[in-house]
């Protein structure tokens, strides 16, 4: 077969045309959207038709590689992947030895790194069950020997359109995935850092570049931070401020206009200190604004595409990256600033919860005062008989015995005021209810004497433990004690009850005056922030209980009407609740 040299012609519409013409000219194969030369394997054990082949490959713009066996084409694919230098197109003679045609076909399509090689099959086996054999097997066309160069060229020229389309058609779902991730992250969290690492991974990932940055605007220190990057260089700029209106990337955050620029040496706001630093050199610039709500919070900028310039659709994938980034930096902003709004919320409730305690501990001023003076008389009193001298030994130590129990009795006294009023631990633990009743009766006791207030207690014996933090409930006992002291200012009785709601899910507590009682109005607005029907009270102590008593997953509810007496019932539940964070229970902590 006799072989004139032909050339390859692009047609005006771009679109590539084979047509060959008897000049002794060279051509080239590509097309707009892939500049790069197409890398072909010869499998063929015939010399004579490889010498052929190449002298018709050489007609165009390609690299030729020659494989003489199945296993050594194999060998050579799997070679060239390894480098990076993957292989575009097979032309695959069937009737190759070690291996033939349609095993190696077989092989390379069952390998998820060469399946997505060309193959055009060249055979002298004209039978159709041979073609559709091969053609079956994944091969992507096929030319019966002998043929045509023009023929070749064509076929060859045909696939290579079909893969241009296959791989960009790849990079595209690869990009669509990569925005898919992003979306996920922006709906899925809420930490700024982890939205911020997962896109900066896949834009370095999907654009294929050197180095790139995100930066955000620092309203306190009036400029922008890089808070991440990558580049060769690890950590490189990470940290690094930079003035509002420094580089390329302040151009962008300044006016919230992308900018695409291939030669960075010809634009004036191109920037030189940041490649000092990094210790490389920008040849390429993309740089696309953060925008929220019409506001511009930062901008992403990478730097030098490995494959060559920065394209159209380079700039709108990472706009729409951006896009995304900006919602889940916007959302993170908020969260923190909630985040930061319901902390300060925990401490003023602290600081109410604290000083409700405090005036609590203020309304049982006099009676612990009482209750704090009888045993420093009596301790006095053991302290200067005992240094009578005509003392015998015995009735010294006696008196001074009697001193020692004062002093321990101080000491309770004082210790229990401590247990309540110190900053709740916020820790539940299983408790005995009937052990809260009795410690605040303790407390209470000197005050409930001067109040003139019989205690009347029915604590059943067979409670279950109930989950609780102990010094909060109390609070909540005492402060309805006092209420009830002052309820009942001439005196009276006061029962305490405690028992278990008939269907075995609530420890309940009972606290019954006989006060002037409580109307259907104020029943209403009892546990409001600052109502109180007390000329000199705050209206925080009911509220606070209520509160405290919700967040233990139970309630406080009162039967009363206007005429003698009120009762309030404090429901507790037995299995308790599962705090809705590890400080649900610490809001009264400082």
């Amino acid at each position: 077969m006799h072989v004139r040299k032909r050339r390859i012609i692009i047609c005006p519409e771009n679109r590539l045309r084979v047509t060959f013409c008897a000049l002794g000219g060279g051509s080239e194969m590509y097309d707009s959207q892939q500049p790069t030369i197409p890398r072909i394997l010869i499998v063929e054990d015939d010399a004579e038709m490889v010498e052929l082949m190449q002298n018709m490959l050489a007609l165009v713009r390609c690299e030729v590689q020659v494989a003489y066996s199945g296993e050594e084409a194999l060998a050579i694919l799997h070679r060239e992947v390894a480098a990076g230098r993957e292989i575009d197109l097979i032309l695959l003679d069937i009737m190759v030895p070690e291996m033939d045609g349609y095993e190696l076909i077989a092989r390379v399509k069952a390998d998820s790194v060469l399946r997505n090689s060309s193959i055009i099959m060249t055979t002298a086996l004209a039978s159709t069950s041979n073609k559709t054999l091969g053609l079956g097997l994944g091969a992507d066309d096929y030319l019966t020997k002998p043929f045509d160069p023009q023929e070749l060229l064509a076929r060859i020229d045909a696939v290579m359109r079909i893969r241009r389309s296959e791989q960009a058609l790849r990079r595209r779902n690869q990009e669509l995935s990569a925005l898919v991730d992003i979306n996920r992250m922006v709906t899925s969290s809420l930490e700024l850092d982890e939205v911020l690492e997962s896109t900066i991974q896949g834009i370095r990932e999907i654009l294929q570049v050197e180095a790139g940055s995100l930066v955000l605007l620092d309203e306190e220190i009036g400029g922008m931070v890089f808070r991440k990057t990558f580049s060769p260089e690890q950590g490189w700029i990470t940290g690094r401020t930079i003035q509002s209106e420094e580089g390329i990337i302040g151009y962008v955050v300044q006016t919230g206009e992308s900018k695409l620029v291939n030669n960075v040496e010809r634009d004036p706001h191109f920037s030189a200190e940041v490649d000092e630093e990094a210790g490389f050199t920008s040849r390429t610039i993309l740089c696309v604004p953060l925008k929220s709500r019409g506001q511009v919070m930062g901008a992403i900028e990478v730097i030098n595409k490995l494959d060559g310039e920065f394209t159209r659709q380079d700039l709108e994938l990472l706009q729409a990256m951006a896009a995304s980034v900006a919602v889940a930096v916007d959302n993170a902003n908020l969260y923190s600033e909630l985040a930061d709004f319901a902390k300060e919320l925990e401490r003023s409730q602290a600081q109410l919860v604290q000083a409700e305690k405090m005036a609590a501990i203020g309304r049982l001023a006099a009676s612990i005062a009482h209750e704090i003076n009888n045993p420093l008389q009596a301790v006095h009193n053991s302290l200067h008989l005992s240094l009578h001298e005509g003392l015998g030994g015995d009735k010294r130590t006696q008196y001074l015995d009697m001193a020692r129990g004062e002093v321990q009795r101080l000491i309770e006294i004082v210790q229990r005021m401590l247990d309540f009023y110190r900053p709740s631990r916020g820790r539940v633990v299983p408790t005995k209810v009937n052990d809260i009743v009795r410690n605040v009766l303790t407390l209470a006791q000197k005050r409930l004497q001067h109040g003139g207030v019989r205690v009347h207690t029915r604590l059943s014996p067979d409670l279950p433990l109930v989950p609780v933090v102990s010094d909060q409930i109390a609070q909540v006992f005492l402060n309805i004690v006092i209420n009830a002291i002052e309820a009942m200012p001439s005196g009276g009785d006061l029962w305490l009850e405690t028992r278990l709601s008939a269907d075995g899910e609530w420890v309940l507590t009972y606290f019954r005056d006989v006060g002037p009682g409580i109307s259907s109005e104020e029943i209403a607005n009892l546990f409001e922030p600052f109502y109180t029907t007390k000329s000199d009270g705050t209206g925080l102590g009911l509220a606070i209980s209520y509160g405290i008593v919700e967040r233990h997953g139970g309630s406080i509810e009162i039967a009363s009407q206007s005429g003698p007496g009120a009762t309030f019932i404090v429901k507790l539940p037995v299995q308790g609740v599962e705090p809705e964070s590890s400080g649900a229970f610490d809001y009264a902590m400082q």
